[in-house]
């Protein structure tokens, strides 16, 4: 699926492991702890799922569950791939979408976020981040709701 973010960049998102040429090397985690969806806030582009850049000899899952502990205190239980999706930006970039259930949350010391946001619901306005609010992001949404993996 092509779609064009809110930055005006075109983006397209796959359902299919490695769809595209370059390899991903960055993550976004779309989490659930009680029912409720693990949201941060970070502190430029609003609320967001977590998620970031790998590091050098870092894994994707790794990475997956470190951004999620370090932009929220939660630890993951569980984590499965789920999509990917690249950024044709001047230097195009893939990033991995993953699907995790939490198994706690921590009090931590945060740099890039405010903490944690539970949201029951996502209603994504102006609060929300530019990433939460496109086209490609209600693609994905549409399909976690539907395997309704981690409804509870």
């Amino acid at each position: 699926m092509k779609y064009i973010d809110l930055n005006g960049i075109e983006c397209e998102l796959s359902f299919e492991k490695g769809s595209f040429p370059a390899p991903c090397r960055h993550v976004l985690v779309v989490c659930k702890f009680g029912g409720q969806w693990v949201l941060t806030k970070h502190k430029e582009r609003g609320l967001e799922f977590p998620g970031g850049k790998a590091e050098p000899g870092e894994s994707l899952q790794q990475a997956a569950i470190r951004e999620v502990y370090e932009e929220t205190g939660t630890v993951v239980a569980e984590l499965e791939w789920f999509a990917e999706y690249r950024v044709n930006t001047e230097q195009p970039f893939c990033k991995t979408v993953f699907i995790a259930k939490a198994l706690r949350v921590e009090e931590i010391s945060l740099m890039e976020t405010t903490g944690i946001v539970l949201k029951g619901k996502l209603e994504p306005d102006n609060s929300y981040s530019f990433l939460m609010r496109d086209d490609g992001m209600k693609a994905i949404m549409k399909k976690v709701e539907h395997l309704g993996k981690w409804s509870d």
